[in-house]
């Protein structure tokens, strides 16, 4: 590790760090928080993540959050685990604004970040920095297909083995999107995580509601030492693999018209058409989202299985004639497919009505193997000392 930098603050920050698998619902989540947050009265900075430029999370926070003065960073070409130095660049970045908090969002296919980032801060930054608990957000549909296999899934055992260790190293499991399913089913679910991971506490939560933020905000900021639960054992081959079967995707598109359009029913179209060209080639979606903005406004589209409908947020967008569009799409295709198909299928939804299209940026490959600089295996106090093998 480099000399430790000597980082000042006047009282220590709380770090409220968000894990969970791609398209759980983790920015959406952060930004209820932040706002949250802001209403007691807390100064709130954010930072994202990605594998690649072009994040879509990022534009939807800072559409969200912008206006109300919260500083948003990104980490970008990297998870924060193989990206450690950048990743405390860019907390020394919003530090200047005096954070209370600050609150982060790994990319949705990272794990082993208490290990690689967690107990590096803990014990190089102890002084600055105080973890609340670790938290990872659950969507009930990976519950479903990736730990109890009772739907159909085209995902290797691989990545249903990295989604265990997603469970595996958090404090608090939410599971999120309780709108969308019947209570019981709800209770049943938190029954099997229970079962599974009975040291854990569980809650449930709908971040695009805001049911159960405050349970959750209430424990976050209750003081009790978050971060804790180290990975005893991880077969980075396996997690390597869960990443390299996802195509990983990241457009920018600047579209415009002679004749005014309406955005929501070209995005709409676009996802749906993306959606079908996956399912024939058996293109499992990790996670399919854009943002489309014009005239200083958004609105933001996600997809999370070939077996959903694209679901819009933000907005809505009056009748126009030109926007940019932010494209990520996350799909068990090789980076070739992938684009292949993104290129194509955006060729014909744009002429299909009458638009035109220009690709300012494309970036397609999959995730290089994970190979986190720093990794301290055991576990660490909020002072930075060693308290033991890990859990």
């Amino acid at each position: 590790m480099e000399k430790t930098r000597n980082i000042k603050v006047d009282s220590p920050v709380k770090l409220i760090f968000v894990g969970g698998f791609l398209g759980s619902g983790k920015t959406t989540a952060l930004a209820g928080i932040a706002k949250r947050l802001l209403g007691l009265g807390k100064k709130v900075g954010i930072v994202t993540n990605d594998q690649s430029d072009n994040l879509a999370d990022t534009v939807i926070v800072r559409e969200m959050l912008g206006e109300l003065g919260v500083p948003i960073e990104e980490v970008v070409a990297g998870c924060f685990c193989c990206k450690f130095e950048e990743l405390i660049d860019n907390i020394e970045k919003i530090l200047v604004h005096k954070p209370d908090i600050l609150l982060g969002e790994p990319v949705g296919s990272c794990t082993d970040f208490v290990a690689a980032v967690a107990n590096p801060i803990k014990i190089h930054y102890h002084e600055a920095f105080r973890f609340a608990p670790f938290s990872t957000m659950v969507d009930p549909d990976r519950v479903r297909e990736l730990l109890l296999a009772e739907s159909e899934s085209n995902f290797p055992e691989e990545v249903a083995y990295l989604f265990g260790k997603q469970l595996e190293e958090a404090d608090l499991l939410l599971l999120n999107k309780i709108d969308l399913i019947p209570e019981a089913e709800a209770q049943r679910l938190v029954s099997v995580l229970s079962g599974r991971y009975p040291e854990k506490e569980i809650l449930t939560i709908s971040a695009r509601e805001g049911t159960g933020i405050n349970k959750w905000l209430e424990i976050l900021l209750s003081g009790r030492p978050g971060a804790n639960t180290v990975l005893s054992q991880i077969d980075y081959d396996r997690y390597a693999r869960a990443e390299a079967v996802l195509g990983w995707l990241n457009a920018a598109v600047r579209i415009s018209s002679e004749e005014l359009f309406a955005a929501e029913e070209f995005v709409r179209a676009l996802f749906t058409d993306l959606r079908e060209s996956f399912k024939r080639e058996n293109g499992e979606i990790g996670h399919l989202k854009s943002v489309f903005t014009s005239g200083g406004k958004s609105l933001w589209v996600n997809l999370t299985n070939l077996s959903s409908d694209p679901v819009v947020s933000g907005g809505p967008l009056a009748m126009l004639s030109k926007g940019s569009l932010i494209l990520n799409a996350r799909v068990q295709l090789s980076p070739e497919l992938l684009e292949k198909i993104v290129r194509d299928i955006l060729a014909a939804v744009a002429e299909k009505y009458g638009v035109k299209q220009e690709i300012d940026d494309l970036q397609c490959f999959s995730p290089a193997y994970p190979n986190p600089p720093h990794m301290v295996r055991e576990s660490v106090d909020s002072e930075g000392k060693s308290v033991g093998e890990a859990s």
